[in-house]
């Protein structure tokens, strides 16, 4: 077992749980992790040639945040920076292991969309939630950004 850090310790003895903990707890326990590796594996990097693949079962994990949420790929990655919740779902230990980054979230999930692993991950997820008697509204989160425009600022109209 890794060594915890201040913040795991502080987090995990907080008086109470919020909404996205609970939430991302159920999926943990109704998802079969397992299952989705061996449908994913045939077709994921092997790292043979240039950089060491990340683990297959984290970059599930991570698209089910993005899709949970409905994150860009860029939002996810930082979302999993600042909450405490994402990365415990993520399984990561930020002492020995990185986060993905968005483009290796991009092209995963592009490999997801090519070999239409996506829709049956979406399938598999109504089923399960079926047999609870529940049903995904998936969210969405908004991120705001400050662009640069060519306009120039209007000149107020004097009374």
């Amino acid at each position: 077992m890794a060594q915890q850090s201040f913040s795991s310790l502080e987090y995990e003895n907080r008086k109470s749980t919020t909404k996205r903990d609970e939430m991302l707890a159920f999926f943990d326990k109704l998802i079969p992790w397992d299952e989705w590796i061996i449908v994913v594996k045939p077709f994921y990097y092997n790292g043979r040639r240039g950089r060491k693949p990340v683990a297959l079962e984290t970059m599930i994990r991570m698209y089910v945040i993005q899709e949970l949420f409905g994150l860009s790929s860029e939002a996810t990655e930082s979302c999993v920076y600042d909450s405490y919740a994402m990365r415990n779902f993520l399984n990561i230990d930020f002492f020995s292991e990185t986060v993905p980054d968005a483009t290796t979230l991009q092209r995963f999930k592009r490999l997801l969309v090519k070999n239409g692993i996506d829709k049956r991950f979406d399938r598999d997820l109504a089923m399960l939630l079926e047999t609870k008697k529940m049903k995904l509204k998936k969210g969405s989160a908004v991120e705001p950004r400050l662009l640069k425009t060519s306009r120039k600022p209007r000149k107020k109209k004097s009374s």
